[in-house]
């Protein structure tokens, strides 16, 4: 399972995106992403958190309460709380 996002505190993952949620064929969404990588595809989901780095860093810190935000060489969002 391939995840876009995620969020970890102290505690470990709080949330993510993943496949469940890019390759979703229904329509709800109740993951991090907020609904912007859902059924998607992972390719166009890596694309759309490359498109919005800084808008969706800016509403997961809200969601989340991440101070720290990082990107990997996957291009996977990591937060620390």
């Amino acid at each position: 399972m391939t995840t876009v996002i995620a969020a970890y505190n102290s505690d470990g993952c709080i949330g993510r995106c993943d496949s469940k949620c890019h390759d979703a064929m229904y329509p709800d969404c109740d993951c991090i992403c907020g609904g912007k990588n859902h059924g998607v595809g992972l390719k166009q989901a890596i694309q759309n958190n490359q498109d919005v780095w800084d808008e969706l860093v800016e509403e997961i810190k809200d969601v989340t309460g991440a101070n720290t935000v990082t990107r990997n060489d996957n291009f996977q969002m990591e937060f620390a709380l």
